[in-house]
């Protein structure tokens, strides 16, 4: 698969470990027409449910029988070369970020953060977190010299103080069974918007100094008559800004939709709900122009390509689709 293409980029699938799935996917996207192509085995990694790219380096969690803990590939030749393994987990974390010298990993079953150090001799165990099992940590955010860690099935967001070797330095509370997943903050740091799983609602906070933020706003994904049509609770996952910070992205499972908020000065309005494309979208992603989003729908609909409106922020009727099985996390190569 080459993509030399000016208009062609080149986009990874992680996946869960299943008889449909091995591991890496490569696909591309024309930039022109919202046409997907691919999917093919990029590198065989068992249960990679999570993906980071930096500077040509792809991170991503890996099992090994017992084992587990994380790999990092070197993709800056076109085809993958591993360039480090490192087993220091029980299961495998279920998100990854990295920066030029540490990757993050969250690991929801077993309550911990683990920071990995890239050297020259390979990835070595920096520092480890314990949260408490079954904690459900979830992602890893960062803000001036803190890292947030929102904690599922704690309720809360974990906070600590990289200046000071990682102690804690807070929490933000929610309500029992709210389910804080993911969040993300403004480019600016002024905003941060955090969507919970198990209560299906979207939180805006303003940050005022340091660490110390006012919540804004509390506002429901859903409705009741949608929570009773659910075969399933309904389960909020991703969430993402367009380029311009001006639209904001949900996506619930089990309900299926990806809900589009209008955003201004943290104030947000439900502006659309439209479907994923097939049945558990657990990401997504908007291309750095923000022309079109794709979802990754684990079980059933593949990888869904969707034309936006950088304007309205809407999203318009899919362009195509892929095969994407047990697909749960995606990232592009814009670079």
């Amino acid at each position: 698969m080459k993509h030399s293409d000016i208009n062609m980029v080149t986009g990874y699938l992680g996946t869960y470990s299943s008889p449909l799935s091995e591991g890496i996917y490569r696909f591309t996207l024309n930039k022109d027409t919202g046409i997907l192509s691919g999917p093919e085995l990029f590198y065989r990694l068992p249960d990679c449910k999570y993906l980071s790219l930096y500077n040509n380096l792809l991170a991503a969690p890996v099992k090994s029988g017992d084992e587990a803990g994380m790999s990092l590939l070197d993709i800056g030749g076109g085809e993958p070369s591993l360039a480090s393994k490192i087993y220091e987990e029980e299961t495998t974390a279920c998100f990854v970020t990295q920066d030029g010298d540490f990757i993050y990993s969250a690991n929801y079953h077993q309550g911990i953060v683990l920071i990995y150090k890239k050297t020259d001799g390979g990835l070595i165990l920096y520092k480890r977190i314990d949260i408490a099992p079954g904690a459900g940590c979830h992602q890893i955010l960062f803000h001036e010299h803190y890292m947030l860690v929102p904690c599922l099935l704690k309720d809360e967001i974990r906070i600590f103080d990289r200046s000071r070797d990682y102690c804690p330095a807070g929490s933000i509370f929610f309500q029992s069974g709210t389910g804080p997943r993911h969040g993300i903050f403004t480019k600016d740091h002024r905003y941060l918007f955090v969507v919970s799983e198990l209560s299906n609602e979207l939180y805006v906070y303003r940050v005022e100094s340091g660490i110390r933020m006012t919540m804004l706003s509390v506002t429901p994904l859903l409705t009741q008559e949608q929570t009773k049509q659910s075969l399933q609770s309904p389960a909020s996952a991703a969430i993402r800004f367009s380029p311009d910070e001006r639209h904001l992205y949900v996506s619930t499972r089990f309900t299926e939709i990806i809900s589009v908020f209008q955003v201004q000065e943290g104030q947000v309005q439900l502006i659309q709900q439209t479907g994923s494309g097939g049945i558990h979208p657990r990401d997504f992603v908007l291309t750095e122009n923000g022309a079109y989003l794709l979802a990754v729908n684990r079980t059933e609909g593949g990888l869904v390509c969707f034309p936006v409106d950088p304007d309205s922020g809407m999203i318009g009727p899919e362009c195509s689709r892929i095969p994407a099985p047990e697909a749960v996390s995606i990232v592009l190569n814009e670079a």
